[in-house]
């Protein structure tokens, strides 16, 4: 028997979560509160719109058992990208909604009633969505925010999906993570969201770390998705690393978005980087604070050297694509090589003369592969 569920039942099993709508509301509210959040406008979903593309904040506190943490949200926006080539305000609004980690082995998170222990673990977390056709979900990768998605590859691949990105805890829209965050956690995480989405059967797409999210949410959530594609992603401790220099910049909160650019392309690619940077600068940018940037390095740093990595694939059952520019620095391409070659019959693409942002840099020809892997 197939290890994923056909669309068709995970759409009867969203039909049947949202039989907790009443319940959603009321955890909605009170993590609203807690996160200082707009009120909710419909079942477990937070609008958070606003007619201006100037992005304010609001301060809030977030308490655990242990520990308090302030974090600064900014104001979710209306994003109207001008840019050439995509149209008006695709983009729409940015949404939040208090997600429940999904326990492992499972699809769905547990009922959440206030005060519950399901319920004080919930994180609001910022997301887009837009298009129409089977589910994509876009799961970022170290340090970057929504935004860092070209405008363009999301403007294309929703013709062909309804595409769903989203901050990670502690980056951009979304709060911190309740506790430490690991690689588990964030896959959790992410199974609670496509759970409160109720996306269906999903196309999970992860670049960098995102990748490392994805294989995690397969193996802990069998089924959840019914593809990957993994974009120049870490093999774990199997494959080389990053130079200290590169891994040092990714880390530091001072580095700027344009001089990290210089690492994601390489020199033969420059007019691509200032068009990806024209791009992405059309968008009003998320706040990213430097504890989430530490605590994304960290979580990237746990990653590379995941001894299991590599071992674990062996429980992916699902189909794979692993794509993987050729002159990446940040991701070194033997990576790819090994992903592919542990997941068995896994598609591979290599992308010539591309680097860590081969989504950006080669975008159409990325486009056409996921269409045609995992499309309708």
């Amino acid at each position: 028997m197939a290890r994923f569920p056909a669309r068709a039942e995970r759409a009867r099993t969203h039909l049947r979560r949202r039989g907790r709508a009443l319940v959603a509301l009321v955890v909605a509210g009170a993590a609203l509160a807690a996160c200082g959040g707009p009120a909710a406008t419909r079942s477990g979903t937070t609008d958070a719109s606003s007619s201006s593309t100037t992005t304010t904040t609001t301060t809030t506190t977030t308490t655990t058992t242990t520990t308090t943490t302030t974090t600064t949200l900014p104001r979710a926006v209306r994003v109207a990208g001008s840019g050439a080539g995509y149209v008006g305000t695709f983009f729409g609004v940015v949404h939040r909604l208090p997600v429940v980690p999904v326990p492992e082995n499972t699809l769905a998170a547990p009922a959440a009633p206030t005060g519950s222990p399901q319920a004080s673990a919930a994180v609001l977390i910022g997301y887009h969505q837009t298009g129409s056709g089977p589910d994509l979900l876009l799961v970022m990768g170290q340090r970057g925010s929504m935004t860092w998605w070209d405008p363009q590859l999301i403007a294309d691949l929703a013709q062909s999906f309804r595409v769903t990105w989203f901050d990670l805890p502690g980056i951009g829209y979304s709060a911190p993570a309740r506790g430490a965050t690991s690689l588990a956690s964030v896959a959790d995480l992410t199974a609670g969201l496509i759970d409160e989405l109720g996306l269906v059967a999903p196309t999970v797409l992860g670049w960098g770390v995102g990748g490392d999210v994805a294989l995690a949410l397969e193996e802990r959530h069998p089924g959840i998705a019914s593809h990957l594609v993994l974009v120049d992603t870490s093999a774990g401790a199997a494959g080389p690393k990053a130079a200290p220099a590169v891994r040092a910049a990714l880390a530091d909160p001072s580095v700027t978005l344009t001089q990290l650019s210089r690492l994601f392309f390489p020199p033969s690619a420059g007019a691509a980087r200032v068009a990806w940077l024209a791009r992405v600068g059309e968008v009003p940018p998320d706040d990213v604070t430097a504890a989430g940037i530490r605590a994304s390095a960290a979580l990237a740093a746990s990653v590379a050297s995941d001894q299991a990595l590599v071992a674990d694939l062996k429980t992916v059952r699902v189909p794979v694509l692993v794509v993987g520019g050729a002159s990446d620095v940040v991701v070194p391409p033997p990576n790819a090589a090994l992903l592919a070659a542990h997941l068995g019959a896994a598609h591979r693409l290599v992308l010539p003369g591309a680097g860590y942002a081969a989504l950006a840099q080669d975008g159409p020809r990325v486009v056409a592969a996921v269409v045609s892997f995992a499309g309708s």
